[in-house]
Order: C-alpha cells, then sequence, then structure tokens
C-alpha cells in the first residue's frame, strides 16, 4: 500500500508541475533544442484572406510543426471587432487574434501579455520596425507581435506626368503647389475632367483619414500619447511641454485642394472615388497601400503607373509614413495560453515573417528580413516604405473616421475656421478618452 500511494503521489506531483509549467507559460522559445513534443489545438481568428493563410499554414508551419493543429477562421473587417466582442461575451472567442493597429486598444485589456520574462521590450524593439511599437505597453508588457505590414505608398500615372513635362514623381509636399495647375485639366465650365491628386475632401477620397494621419505624423505630431496606466491624451492641438506641433497646418495644405479659388484646386465632392479615378487614369498622384498594388494591375492592365515613396516635408530629418499593421495576440479567455504565445512566437520569427510576407505580397515586419532586400523593383518601395513607417493609436476608430470627415468638411465647406475645426477634433478626442 506504501509503495502504490508513493507511486500515485509522485505521478500527480508531476502533473502538478507540468500543469505549473504551462500556466506560466514555460515552454521552449521557438528553435530551442529541446526533447519535448509540443502539441496542442488553435483557433485564430483575422482578417487575412483564408487562401493566403491556409497556404502559409498548410506549406509552411504544419511541415515543421505537426503536432500543433490551428484552424484559422476568417473574418469580415467590419464586423470583426463586434464577432470578438459577441463570442467573448458567449465564452467562445477564439485562442488568438491577428489584430489590426486600431483595435489593439480596444481590446488590451482582454489580451495576455507577453511579460518581460518571455518577450522583452528591448528585444521587440531590436527586432520589430518602428510602426509595431503600438503593441509595446511600455514597463508591462506586449500585447501582440508584429504579424503584417502594408505601408502607404505613392501610386502615379506615367502618362499623366509626361504629358505635363514632368520626369519624376515628387519628393516633397510642397512640389504638389506646382504640380497640381499643370497636372489638373478642367473644361471651360471649371468641371475637373484630370486630376492631379485627391486632397481637400473626405467622403470620396480613398484612405482619407489615413492619408491624414500620415501628414499628421510626418510634422512631428503623434496624435494621441499613451500615458502609464493606460491613460491616452490627444495632441491635436500641440503641447508645450511634449513640444509638439498643432495640425492645423496639415489641415490647410489639405483642402487648400478643394478650393475652387485656390490655383492647387484638383477635387471635390462630385467626382468618382479616388482610387476609380486613378485605375480609370485621370489621376495623377494615388495614395493607397502596397497590398492593392496587385488589384490596381489587374483591374485596369493597360494602365501605366508606378510606385514611389510618399513625399516627404522638406528640410525634415527623418523620413515616415502611414502603415497598418496587424499583430498576433493571445486571448486571456484562452484554455491554451502558453500554446499561443509560443505560437505567436514562431509566426514572427524571421523564417515565418518571410513566408506570410510572401503569401500576403507584402512587406515583413520584421527588420531581419527586410535587411536582406529583394530585387523585385515594386517590392522593394515597399520594404523601404515598411522600414519608416509608422501609426498611431486609434481608440475607436468606427467613431474617429466620423470626427475626422467632419473637420475636413467644415473647412471645405466654409462653415468653420481650421483653428475651430481642429479645436474641435481636439475636444472630441478628449471625450473619447475620458
Amino acid at each position: 500500500m506504501k509503495n502504490i500511494q508513493l507511486i500515485i503521489t509522485i505521478v500527480f506531483g508531476a502533473l502538478a508541475v507540468l500543469g505549473l509549467f504551462s500556466f506560466a507559460g514555460i515552454i521552449p522559445k521557438p528553435g530551442a533544442s529541446t526533447t519535448a513534443k509540443i502539441t496542442g489545438n488553435l483557433t485564430i481568428w483575422g482578417t487575412v484572406p483564408k487562401a493566403n493563410m491556409d497556404k502559409f499554414l498548410q506549406q509552411h508551419f504544419s511541415a515543421d510543426y505537426q503536432d500543433i493543429h490551428i484552424n484559422y477562421v476568417p473574418k469580415n473587417p467590419t464586423t470583426f471587432a463586434s464577432n470578438i466582442i459577441e463570442a467573448l461575451a458567449a465564452g467562445k472567442g477564439p485562442d488568438m487574434v491577428i489584430l489590426p493597429n486600431d483595435l489593439i486598444v480596444r481590446f488590451s485589456d482582454k489580451i495576455e501579455l507577453f511579460t518581460p520574462a518571455v518577450y522583452t521590450e528591448r528585444t521587440f524593439l531590436d527586432t520589430f520596425i518602428q510602426g509595431g511599437e503600438v503593441f509595446v505597453q511600455p514597463g508591462e508588457g506586449i500585447l501582440a507581435l508584429p504579424f503584417s505590414v502594408d505601408p502607404m505608398v505613392m501610386y502615379w500615372n506615367r502618362d499623366i506626368f509626361a504629358s505635363g513635362g514632368i520626369i519624376e514623381p515628387p519628393k516633397y509636399w510642397d512640389q504638389f503647389l506646382t504640380l497640381s495647375p499643370v497636372l489638373t485639366k478642367k473644361s471651360e465650365s471649371k468641371e475637373i475632367l484630370q486630376s492631379a491628386v485627391a486632397f481637400g475632401e473626405f467622403r470620396n477620397i480613398t484612405h482619407s483619414k489615413d492619408i491624414l494621419s500620415m501628414l499628421m505624423l510626418q510634422t512631428g505630431n503623434p496624435m494621441v500619447i499613451r500615458k502609464p496606466g493606460n491613460v491616452f491624451l490627444p495632441v491635436f492641438m500641440g503641447s508645450n511641454e511634449q513640444n509638439i506641433p498643432p495640425v492645423g497646418q496639415v489641415f490647410r495644405f489639405y483642402t487648400d485642394f478643394a478650393d475652387p479659388l485656390n490655383m492647387v484646386y484638383s477635387w471635390n465632392r462630385s467626382l468618382p472615388e479616388s482610387k476609380n479615378l486613378f485605375i480609370a487614369g485621370k489621376l495623377g498622384v494615388y495614395f493607397g497601400y502596397a497590398s492593392e498594388f496587385s488589384s490596381i494591375r489587374e483591374k485596369n492592365p493597360n494602365l501605366n503607373f508606378d510606385v514611389a515613396l510618399v513625399p516627404q516635408v522638406r528640410n525634415s530629418a527623418k523620413r515616415s509614413t502611414f502603415a497598418r499593421v496587424s499583430g498576433l495576440a493571445t486571448m486571456k479567455t484562452s484554455p491554451n495560453k502558453s500554446l499561443a504565445l509560443y505560437t505567436a512566437q514562431i509566426f514572427s520569427s524571421p523564417k515565418y515573417s518571410e513566408f506570410i510576407s510572401t503569401d500576403l505580397q507584402t512587406p515583413s515586419p520584421d527588420r531581419a528580413v527586410l535587411s536582406k532586400g529583394t530585387a523585385d523593383p515594386y517590392m522593394k518601395v515597399f520594404y523601404d516604405s515598411a522600414l519608416i513607417s509608422k501609426t498611431w493609436l486609434d481608440l475607436r476608430p468606427e467613431l474617429t473616421d466620423g470626427m475626422f470627415q467632419q473637420a475636413v468638411e467644415s473647412i471645405s465647406s466654409g462653415k468653420e475656421t481650421i483653428s475651430d475645426a481642429v479645436g474641435k477634433l481636439q475636444a472630441d478626442f478628449v471625450v473619447l478618452t475620458q
């Protein structure tokens, strides 16, 4: 009887230790030598097309990790946030989510952090591009490991530029002041027949909020600051303490292109969606994402266009562009948190990050992958753009879209001055952060 009791005690003690290790996340780092077999099932939700994700999982991940079984469930981007909320409320949420940067704040309290013992902030900063830093909670941990980056780039129509006698696309924003009158064509009744650039309005300009965000970030304004304790402070009006410039100059530059009395006038609300106008060959410059390259080429194979880095502020020491960054996060409700945290590290390692980049046709967020370069002339621009990409802490994108639209349209219609519109935008953001 004593021997039987001893055996039972040892067995249960071993199981308890293994359970403790699993709960604490003590799983070997990806690539570390170990004789232990890592097994388990995980469900991942995301907005990545299923075909792309399945290709990555079947051809690359599953070949190396046959005992980690992943069920990927694609979701509609417009309902992704509500899908997560409803699932968590019903106790049926996924183990992991591929979260876009504009949802990370909203779900931060539902995410299992990578603690410094598992993944240090120093390692994160050394590994990933600057745009991925929205996933870092300084001094607390890391919310997600970057999965993909989709930087904003400048698509330009080579035929329109050549017809205007312009050899190359603009490198600085102030060049549009001379480009717009040359490339914009109007009828005798002042109807815009061909536009140089889609600036000035909101609802018929694809990615209008993102373009404004890019301009603001380039001036050095982070838009929203995260303070200790997850307190967020909007800084649209500028801050003497942070030495942040106001964004009124950005709105002035942007809305001037919708002013019929201004020489740079090139856009109004009656025109088609800017992306469609570019595909139709009637827009000189379109600001879109790297992921849009293939669709633009497919929709108009005869369109003579190229891609370049977005223009910069002249005499600025820092270059930047806006980007959509997604990160792989583990949900607190997952019964397999340790395995999920381990899997996220596998996905974000250089080897698998490069596979994901190839399958999505967007650059990798991993610095080591980007440093290898590429022979593809278009992907070269995307790589360079990824390295200088930034984003910001958008607390509620479905609400801030309307706030930006109101600011732009109140200025372009003459209902409010720029300072009044920016002041109201700041006030609206303050309410949102409270």
